[in-house]
């Protein structure tokens, strides 16, 4: 995927970041990095200061030594953020790890990433000697599915366990990577510290994975707080543009209409959905938006760790219904039964994967409801793409 030009962190090269850093006090480092404001780029948006000083806590409170997790892992395959980073600018990403390291007096760290992405390896293992000076760094490689990247699975997979959410609390900054206080945080977040330490920056930028209807889709760096319809002219602007999915698989989907809503942690969340993986796709007019909220419930119906019910059994029903409803099977009842369902999965999910799925159904039911209604009462499909996938309807039990 190409990426953007733009001065930030793709392509910054900060020299002596780590020495400055060390000469600072502890509390003074973390007070500079609480006031850049930033904030985790993995998609949950916490802030990093904050772990940072929770990490502290854990060890001073157990007396085990930490650890710092580099999630460089890009779980979701349209928003390859950390490889693109990664390429352009290694040295900012490491530099960045080892000021936490720093930070929380650690010594050791890990850099967590996809099978697949062989050559983000081969450039941190030479970037390693460059950056870390003295840092015990290892790396490590996920399963290649989509939980592979979440926090806790990811500490399960680093143990040689399955890649399965973990019960919180206990939390990573408490009993992380084998009992000990560990953050994790992903590659982006930490390649802004070189920057905060040497240049006092905010940490104003957003890398995100523009795809879809699109002309030129790729990695761009957005200033926080653009519009949706700005961050798609930055790829060359949407053809015949109907909706816009954000964050992801587990992203909502909005109509056109709404691209004027900011890409902010805050603004996303009030709008339905998440910054999730920061993907935003443009789907164009000719997409049954239905039949694509079925799709991406069949991926994560697939890529769902099993691990509770609610997630590996909602993420099924759903895509069920779903498929139904398109098929031509639907009642208007399945509107009621979708709606519980996404209410289950939100309030029960062990992990963020089933808490923040149901925004797929929350904003296209809220946004296309003609769409679900020509299905169910029409019988038909507004753009006439759907195709039967089911003979009977999904029914397991009563429904509302």
């Amino acid at each position: 995927m190409p990426a953007s030009t733009a001065k930030g962190l793709l392509g910054a090269d900060t020299q002596n970041a780590l020495e400055r850093a060390r000469a600072l006090p502890t509390e003074e480092l973390l007070a500079r990095i609480d006031g850049s404001g930033l904030r985790g780029r993995g998609g949950a948006g916490h802030s990093l200061a904050g772990k940072l000083r929770a990490v502290r806590r854990g060890a001073e409170a157990t007396g085990r030594a930490p650890i710092v997790i580099v999630n460089a892992y890009d779980a979701d395959p349209g928003s390859p953020l950390s490889r693109t980073l990664i390429a352009r600018s290694a040295g900012e990403v490491l530099r960045g790890m080892a000021i936490a390291a720093h930070a929380l007096g650690a010594t050791e760290a890990i850099v967590y990433l996809h099978p697949e992405a062989q050559e983000t390896r081969t450039t941190v293992e030479r970037a390693l000697p460059r950056h870390t000076d003295g840092l015990k760094v290892d790396l490590a490689q996920g399963p290649g599915t989509f939980m592979g990247g979440e926090e806790s699975a990811l500490l399960n997979v680093l143990e040689s366990k399955r890649a399965m959410a973990r019960q919180r609390p206990p939390y990573p900054a408490e009993q992380g990577y084998q009992l000990r206080p560990t953050l994790v945080s992903s590659a982006e977040t930490l390649a802004w510290l070189p920057r905060i330490v040497t240049e006092g920056a905010a940490a104003d930028t957003k890398l995100v994975s523009v795809t879809g209807a699109v002309a030129s889709a790729g990695v761009y760096e957005v200033t926080l707080g653009t519009t949706l319809g700005q961050v798609l002219e930055r790829a060359g602007g949407a053809r015949s543009l109907k909706a816009i999915h954000v964050g992801g698989p587990t992203g909502g989907i909005l109509a056109a209409a709404r691209s004027d809503t900011r890409f902010d942690f805050d603004d996303l969340k009030a709008a339905g959905t998440h910054m999730g993986s920061a993907q935003v796709r443009a789907i164009a007019n000719d997409t049954c938006i239905v039949r694509e909220a079925g799709k991406l419930f069949a991926y994560l119906a697939k890529e769902t760790c099993a691990i509770c019910v609610p997630c590996r059994v909602g993420t099924k029903r759903v895509q069920g219904i779903l498929d139904g409803v398109t098929s031509s099977l639907g009642r208007e009842s399945d509107l009621a039964w979708l709606d519980e369902l996404g209410t289950h999965m939100e309030k029960f999910s062990l992990c963020g994967f089933g808490i923040t799925a149901p925004s797929i159904l929350r904003t296209t039911m809220r946004e296309f409801a003609d769409e679900y209604r020509a299905h169910i009462v029409d019988r038909t499909c507004p753009t006439g793409t759907c195709t039967t996938l089911r003979s009977r309807r999904y029914e397991t039990m009563v429904q509302p």
